[in-house]
């Protein structure tokens, strides 16, 4: 017997492939009478080099065929690229309030061209990624340094927009008067309720879940979502049924490392 999405990962098969191709991936899987997820890095192989690799359909029909479930991709590709990522965590507050966030964020981001592409995360929050292609000489310490500091950043910058936006009253009811509304690092126990945008997912060996993949706790997509439907996203638009039948496609925007940096720049200037 097949695996739950064995049919909706060889229907997306042509939309999700682009962002597994070239990476180590990590996979989720529940074997048939068990609810516990088992999380797979290696394939098995003992020719020294076992690390999960899908490259082409058959190897993710493979796959989904063996109750796999979800499919994680590390940030760091084979040739040394890289994936910079937002993870907007909506917490205990409503999804639409970390929508709102993600599309301060995106604005953003946009604002210094860095249009990112922007995912429903399966669960309760938004992503935010682009790939840095040309790393060569970039250390990793260097990498996540760079990339928490953008976090960081953008959080700075979404936060003054949010203290401005009339929209935002349920963060400021939650987290209190004179409470940060978004907190970089799920440890700051000082603003627990805020949106949390976290800084320290970014780290050496990290994997992040694909676009296209299904949530294994919600059953729900980690769909793309374009601009124009952002501020009418709701979760129930992650359905797979309802993924499988929309005919738009989506790509990893690309970005030189000096365009963050001057970004960085730009937003350090403004006190961020």
């Amino acid at each position: 017997m097949p695996g739950k999405y064995f049919d909706y990962y060889n229907r997306i098969a042509d939309r999700i492939l682009p962002f597994l191709s070239g990476r180590h991936i990590a996979i989720e899987q529940r074997f048939p009478g068990s609810a516990q997820i088992v999380y797979r890095r290696h394939s098995g192989r003992h020719n020294g080099d076992n690390w999960i690799r899908i490259e082409d359909a058959q190897a993710l029909s493979d796959w989904a065929f063996q109750y796999a479930e979800a499919f994680h991709a590390n940030l760091r590709s084979e040739d040394r690229g890289a994936w910079f990522v937002i993870d907007v965590d909506s917490r205990d507050l409503p999804l639409e309030m970390g929508r709102l966030a993600a599309r301060h964020a995106r604005d953003v981001l946009a604002e210094q061209n860095l249009a990112p592409l922007v995912k429903f995360s399966g669960s309760d929050g938004f992503h935010l990624m682009w790939d840095v292609p040309d790393l060569e000489g970039t250390v990793d310490e260097q990498l996540w340094e760079t990339e928490r500091a953008v976090v960081r950043a953008v959080a700075c910058e979404v936060e003054r927009r949010l203290d401005t936006d009339p929209t935002a009253a349920p963060i400021r009811a939650a987290v209190g008067d004179g409470k940060r509304l978004i907190a970089t690092g799920s440890a700051d126990r000082e603003n627990a309720d805020a949106i949390l945008f976290d800084e320290f997912i970014l780290k050496e060996n990290a994997n992040f879940r694909v676009p296209y993949s299904v949530h294994p706790q919600t059953g729900l997509v980690a769909v793309p979502i374009t601009s124009e439907a952002l501020p009418i996203f709701v979760a129930d638009l992650a359905r797979p049924e309802i993924v499988v039948d929309s005919d738009e496609s989506f790509s990893m925007p690309r970005y030189r490392l000096p365009d963050i940096e001057r970004a960085l720049d730009v937003w350090h200037e403004r006190g961020c």
